[in-house]
């Protein structure tokens, strides 16, 4: 028996096989935001509470259900391709099913049955009656449960500084610091926290071995006027200060606010107890003032500043002829290299007039060190 070869239907195996067992794209969608945004794209995949959804525009998203949901257009879009199909075939579009009880169906919405025209009479044209509208099957997640969810609460922000000098030679030192900053805002409330490690030594002998931390406390009344609590602790070898307690409280006033400038100012009382190497307890209450600035350069560079002075009628007993006064200057320089890593240049100033030796009163020091974002 003569066999027709297989050449002819070749193409027509190849459009079978391109069907069944090529990949099917995407299924087409709609992300649903929680603030009501809506963006069309493609669903990779939904796993762990998660959705990775794929915009010709923005390219891959991944948001968590929680914020997100899904509007499937794909069940709409094969009811709209079944109704076309079936019109181009010259049968009436498929209807969908409704819930209406048949009491309420109207006569006229009932097609009448068809009519087979005489021989040689004139065919009506035919009509396709038209078809329903599509409908958005609702959402994956209820809307209401999108807009009650709580938002994430802020975390603590800080920083962690580390810097080192060595020499060796004609003079032998070694000097290093250990710096650590927390703060978060929570509210009309923010707080901020720190300490400090100061260590140096030349020629074997200690020139700087001090150690201190603070905690700050603001609450906004209104835009400009806050108020301030600020508990300090700090103890000096060289200056023979083995305990130092400071309590603050007072108010201050935001000068400027601004995107890139931002200027604080205030008043308040300060109470000091010190405890000094062979001399007797102090306790003061002193008048204090502060100042603090912060100029954001660009996006890489900060400038800080901060500046604080003390004073009291009383005299200390390590300084009876002087008047009890301090005064504080500081000024930061910070860079980022990278979104953790920084680097810091500092300039340092500090007079304490309560100081009995006299070569003992001031301190001052440029350092640079190396930070650490978290």
């Amino acid at each position: 028996m003569f066999r027709k070869p297989l050449f002819p239907y070749l193409p027509f195996f190849a459009v079978l096989a391109a069907v069944f067992v090529l990949p099917r794209p995407l299924e087409a969608a709609q992300l649903i935001l929680r603030n009501g945004d809506r963006i069309t794209g493609e669903v990779v995949s939904r796993e762990n509470g998660r959705i990775t959804f794929r915009s010709p525009l923005l390219g891959d998203i991944t948001v968590s259900e929680v914020n997100a949901a899904i509007d499937d257009l794909a069940s709409t879009q094969d009811a709209g391709n079944v109704a076309m199909s079936e019109s181009l075939a010259g049968l009436p579009p498929t209807q969908p099913a409704t819930a209406e009880p048949a009491a309420t169906k109207s006569p006229i919405a009932a097609a009448p049955p068809p009519t087979t025209p005489a021989p040689g009479a004139p065919q009506a044209p035919k009509t396709t009656p038209p078809t329903a509208p599509k409908t958005i099957p609702a959402p994956a997640t209820d809307p209401a449960k999108l807009a009650s969810a709580k938002p994430t609460r802020p975390q603590w922000k800080g920083k962690i500084e580390f810097g080192f000098k060595q020499q060796s030679g004609r003079n032998d030192r070694v000097d290093f610091d250990i710096r650590a900053d927390a703060e978060r805002k929570l509210g009309l409330n923010s707080y901020r926290g720190n300490g400090r490690v100061l260590y140096g030594k030349a020629n074997d002998r200690i020139i700087s071995d001090r150690q201190e931390g603070s905690f700050r406390w603001r609450h906004d009344f209104s835009k400009n006027v806050f108020s301030q609590t600020l508990t300090s602790y700090h103890s000096d070898v060289v200056k023979r200060i083995d305990h130092n307690y400071e309590q603050n409280l007072g108010f201050g006033y935001r000068v400027l606010d601004r995107q890139s400038h931002i200027v604080n100012a205030g008043l308040g009382l300060t109470g000091q107890y010190r405890e000094t190497t062979n001399t007797t307890t102090e306790g003061y209450i002193l008048g204090e003032f502060f100042e603090d600035y912060t100029y954001k350069i660009n996006g890489r560079f900060t400038l800080l500043q901060d500046f604080l002075a003390q004073w009291s009628n009383k005299a200390s007993p390590n300084n009876p002829e002087s008047q009890n006064y301090k005064l504080r200057f500081n000024a930061a320089l910070q860079g980022r290299v990278t979104t953790k890593l920084s680097m810091n240049l500092r300039f340092e100033y500090e007079f304490d007039n309560s100081i009995a030796t006299r070569s003992d009163r001031v301190d001052q020091r440029i350092s640079s060190s190396l930070g650490y974002a978290f």
